[in-house]
């Protein structure tokens, strides 16, 4: 007859995604190290802003413009999504040294980075002045894609932790604070979020949409999501029992459901020159006999 423990561990194999982590190197003979998360992030951030510049050339866009765009929404996003972080998350530790706020590479919050890309869109718009919704239309549907690559960097180091649960999708002999067991892994959740909106994204790019359309599709996909993965968190900073995550999901919930409602009831129509790639010459074939 099996044993407890036997049992348990095979209820554990078939149950729970099995324990791991990917652990950071260093080059050898140098103090360069090299992160699975940053790796990760830095793919997403490729990917996401060439299926960006797809999309807008699919859709008669210059691919410069949609690359200038998505330059300025990656910096100012990063930037704010670490202040954002230390501020909501860490206020103790800005007023004890606010210095901090300039090390943008400590820490990351990402819906500080998604309103920092917000913010870089209106500054890019009031820079380059150009419409500031057709060429971030493009970059929202470009954002899942990154999305997934930048969740599976949270994913591999686990840097989310949530409650012990016996969820089948939980990773298994997750420690957090002394304790192990299985737990919700939230960056895993949103890596499945991302991998099925991908898809949905592409399918519904088989008809033409306004400008504006995947802007308010990605908030409203986001925000529910979110606001209930917030309760799973093992441990999180909390204002009234609420998380910083909890607040933003209101604001891009709301965010969401105005973008939609400009981009029916406002829509751009059309596009100014300097936004629209040159017709490309006819081919050979193509072209008329004299």
């Amino acid at each position: 007859m099996l044993t407890s423990a036997p049992v348990t561990a095979l209820l554990s194999a078939i149950l729970f995604i099995p324990w791991f982590k990917f652990e950071g190197i260093t080059i050898p003979g140098t103090e360069i190290g090299i992160q699975p998360f940053g790796v990760l992030v830095a793919i997403g951030v490729l990917a996401g802003m060439r299926l960006s510049e797809w999309h807008g050339e699919k859709l008669g866009m210059r691919k410069d413009v949609v690359s200038d765009a998505a330059t300025h929404v990656v910096i100012i996003g990063f930037v704010f999504g670490h202040v954002f972080d230390m501020v909501f998350y860490y206020p103790e530790k800005v007023l004890e040294r606010p210095w901090e706020l300039l090390m943008v590479w400590t820490s990351l919050s990402s819906y500080g980075g998604f309103f920092g890309s917000a913010l870089g869109g209106f500054y890019w718009s009031w820079r380059r002045k150009l419409p500031m919704f057709p060429v971030y239309d493009q970059i929202a549907f470009g954002i899942p894609l990154g999305w997934f690559f930048g969740r599976l960097g949270c994913f591999v180091v686990h840097d989310h932790p949530g409650a012990i649960t016996d969820f089948p999708l939980a990773v298994d002999n997750f420690t957090y604070n002394g304790v192990t067991g299985p737990r919700h892994d939230l960056g895993f959740y949103e890596v499945l979020w991302a991998a099925a909106v991908v898809p949905f994204f592409l399918w519904l790019d088989r008809k033409p949409r306004p400008y504006g359309f995947y802007i308010g599709m990605c908030c409203v996909l986001y925000a529910p999501v979110r606001f209930g993965l917030d309760f799973l968190r093992e441990a999180d900073k909390t204002y009234d029992g609420w998380t910083p995550g909890h607040f933003s999901s209101f604001v891009t919930l709301a965010l969401g459901l105005y973008v939609f409602w400009r981009t029916y009831y406002r829509p751009v129509t059309s596009l100014p020159a300097a936004m629209l790639a040159e017709p490309k010459p006819p081919t050979a074939a193509a072209q008329p006999a004299p």
